[in-house]
């Protein structure tokens, strides 16, 4: 890696770059877990205190290199919207993402530009800005974007943060093959009239040949439940709406982009812990199920009131002409089979990194 990467590498894992002393990037996107969470907390706990519940589950950090910046302007239909970083890609490239969680009160929590610089300064690897960038940084805020740039450099050197590696990579490269409920699980992963994840989540190889993304690098709005157990939520008022805010401030005025969040890679999808942006579901079977019974079993997934389900529970009424209708949520769409759901699963388990050549599926997809 180079110079600047490797500065990076130190400052990705530095705890004293934190208001609490006691937390660092690896904190909440550990290596050991495929650079997400190392535990099943819906969001992360930060601030100076250490008490502070963050607004949204923490994502990994793998496969962002060729994400993008966001190109939408303020006038683009949401079906054209592409690109950014975080659940409502507020962050234009890698560096810039890093400004958010280490000012975020919620956080890292750095009170100012001036407080982050000083912890840099005094860290034990601050002469390597020096061998890391040929022009010295001459104030606070060129020494915080050269460690922001640091970090994207390792981000984009370190093949830790995207190997490449699972099996459905060596099924591409034709070095294995699917088992069989593997192999039934890309059919009905790919099936127009039912599952339909490849219309978000495509399994081809990129135009330019490159190993797909399982992404189309765009913004759904899924009506997931409410997560009543996050604290920012014992305000019936508050609703995280994705595009339109509160994180995100730029597009507050587009109520048409309300409830819409960023469509996720599926790599590594089978190792989470929690999912959705609210991290409201604890398993992978459990998100499936929900695909699948969104609409035809809503009492399952939404709160109730008056004895009446609360249909879309996490978005106001007036907003809910947003959410997405085409299979696999709608009456239009066909309900898989216990079968065809366990395949599904099988499926996606290829997508995780580490596969060794001739290693077993796995249990039950064999």
């Amino acid at each position: 890696m180079s110079a600047k990467a490797q500065l990076g590498e130190k400052i990705f894992l530095d705890q004293s770059l934190s208001g609490s002393g006691r937390l660092s990037c690896a904190s909440c996107h550990d290596p050991a877990f495929a650079h997400g969470p190392p535990n099943a907390l819906a969001v992360q706990i930060g601030g100076s205190q250490s008490n502070q519940a963050g607004l949204r589950a923490a994502p990994s950090l793998r496969y962002l290199e060729r994400l993008g910046g966001f190109n939408g302007t303020p006038a683009s239909k949401v079906e054209d919207l592409r690109g950014g970083l975080m659940a409502d890609g507020r962050a234009d490239s890698l560096a810039a993402q890093a400004f958010l969680p280490w000012f975020n009160p919620r956080e890292m929590d750095n009170g100012s530009v001036a407080d982050l610089a000083r912890r840099l300064r005094g860290a034990a690897y601050a002469s390597q800005f020096l061998t890391a960038f040929a022009t010295p940084a001459a104030d606070d805020s060129t020494l915080v974007t050269q460690a922001s740039e640091a970090l994207q450099a390792l981000q984009v050197e370190d093949t830790r943060f995207h190997p490449y590696d699972s099996k459905s990579d060596f099924v591409l490269a034709g070095k294995v093959r699917f088992s069989l409920p593997e192999g039934r699980g890309l059919m009905v992963f790919s099936d127009k009239q039912s599952a339909n994840c490849a219309s978000c989540h495509s399994p081809d190889l990129s135009s330019s040949g490159q190993p797909p993304l399982f992404t189309n690098f765009g913004y759904a709005a899924l009506a997931v439940p409410r997560n009543t157990k996050l604290s920012v939520n014992q305000d019936p008022n508050f609703r995280d709406l994705g595009l339109c805010g509160p994180s995100r401030t730029d597009l507050a005025g587009r109520t048409e982009l309300c409830g819409f969040f960023r469509t996720p890679g599926l790599r590594n999808v089978a190792e989470r812990k929690v999912f959705f942006h609210n991290g409201v579901m604890s398993s992978l079977a459990q998100v499936l199920d929900f695909y699948n019974t969104r609409d035809r079993e809503p009492a399952r997934w939404y709160s109730s009131a008056d004895g009446q389900t609360v249909l879309y529970d996490d978005l106001p009424q007036s907003l809910q002409g947003n959410i997405n209708q085409v299979a696999p949520f709608g009456a239009q769409a066909r309900r898989l089979s216990a079968q065809e759901l366990a395949d599904l699963e099988c499926f996606l388990r290829t997508l995780s990194d580490g596969y060794v050549l001739g290693a077993p599926s796995f249990v039950g997809c064999n």
